[in-house]
């Protein structure tokens, strides 16, 4: 037998097999439902898987389906985040469940829009997952309107300061009929041995200050409106000679004022202390050792004004002006605010504690924000940076801007 014949034969070239693989078609309908219930950060990676998913999350339907879903579990945890307010400027965040849940939570910073104008001055209020607050310099407030979980904002008109101006308090809220945001601001001017009220209202869909009906009491502090059942709601006096307290809630549908009455427990020579708890209107009540904290159930209804739950001061009795409930668990569980100091209460196992967040102590204010997409430029098209508008007509000045998530 020859060598060669012991040879392998020589490797013929093989033939490439191309195999495609078939991807089950899933309809829109279905995908649709699958995204809406995702943290709003995956949304905002999903956006460039293609152009068709990038119009879907886009679209204003789905940004209504997605809302729909976290306000339907709003009154859980998961979908909600804690916004802090420092004096030195900082602002932070951490999930509300790390809060109540966990033995100890992570803080995150915040790089919010206008920070370069100036101090954060306070925040406005929350809705929708939508952040409204003020920057403050010598001349005006410059007002933002902000979506921390897409880092999307809105930069109002700003209005300038009078030289008699003796105070201003500002409210954010949402008329349903209109499906409009609306900024309140009322303005007190000192005109000798009088004092002058005016209200304008801000429209995200009209962007415009309008002059609206003069405010209906006297104000004697900036702190914010309160927003329930969309209204805006102060705490103020009818008379300044009596000094007789009552709440009044500027309506956003038809910005028309009505008197929401107090409970009959209420001393109306002391201010009450009004917040918004679970979407409801809430008194704080100072019992020198403890807080009682009062819902009204049925917005307007006197009737309906219920005691919640009575909290004690801790560690030590703080200011009655500083206090305010944040957040119910319907298992019995409420954190509150102590002047800046975290503090959760169980109503069962009548037992506080303050919860360990890493990056946080003492903070100036505190709101509950839900991560939704809603855009606070949705109504508007930006054209050139200008549109008509403003206060009284004329040009008014507006910025808007998206930043790209991590």
């Amino acid at each position: 037998m020859e060598s060669q014949d012991l040879l392998p034969a020589p490797l013929l070239p093989s033939k490439r097999v191309r195999v495609t693989a078939t991807l089950p078609h899933i309809p829109d309908e279905i995908i649709l439902e699958i995204l809406c219930v995702l943290p709003v950060k995956s949304l905002m990676q999903f956006k460039c898987v293609s152009k068709s998913w990038l119009a879907m999350i886009s679209d204003s339907d789905f940004e209504k389906k997605q809302l729909a879903v976290a306000v339907k579990d709003s009154g859980e945890v998961d979908n909600s985040r804690l916004i802090m307010h420092y004096p030195s400027t900082k602002l932070k965040s951490c999930p509300l469940s790390s809060v109540l849940y966990d033995p100890v939570g992570h803080s995150v910073n915040h790089d919010y829009p206008g920070s370069d104008l100036g101090v954060m001055n306070e925040i406005i209020g929350s809705y929708n997952g939508l952040v409204c607050f003020c920057i403050r310099d010598k001349q005006n407030d410059i007002i933002f309107v902000w979506n921390p979980s897409t880092r999307e904002f809105r930069k109002l008109p700003p209005i300038s300061f009078m030289q008699c101006l003796y105070l201003v308090a500002y409210g954010f809220g949402y008329d349903s009929v209109a499906d409009d945001y609306k900024v309140m601001r009322v303005a007190c001017y000192c005109m000798g041995r009088r004092y002058e009220y005016q209200v304008r209202v801000f429209s995200l869909k009209g962007n415009v200050w309008r002059k609206i009906e003069k405010f209906p009491c006297y104000l004697f502090t900036d702190e914010p409106g309160i927003h329930v059942n969309g209204s805006i709601n102060f705490a103020g006096v009818g008379d300044s000679e009596n000094g007789i307290w009552s709440i009044i809630g500027l309506d956003l549908v038809n910005e028309s004022y009505r008197k929401v009455p107090l409970p009959d427990v209420v001393d109306p020579t002391v201010k009450p202390m009004i917040a918004n708890l679970g979407g409801r209107l809430c008194i704080i009540f100072d019992k020198n050792e403890a807080v009682d904290v009062w819902v009204m159930q049925q917005y307007g209804v006197k009737e309906s004004w219920n005691k919640l739950v009575t909290v004690p001061y801790f560690p030590e009795p703080a200011a009655i002006e500083c206090t305010k409930p944040v957040f119910f668990l319907r298992e019995g569980v409420i954190l509150m605010d102590f002047y800046g100091l975290l503090v959760v209460y169980n109503i069962v196992s009548n037992e506080s504690s303050i919860p360990t967040i890493y990056g946080t102590r003492y903070c100036h204010e505190v709101e509950v924000y839900l991560e939704t997409i809603v855009s606070p430029n949705a109504y508007f098209k930006l054209q050139g940076g200008h549109q008509n508008g403003g206060v009284g007509g004329g040009d008014a000045y507006l910025e808007h801007k998206v930043w790209s998530p991590d």
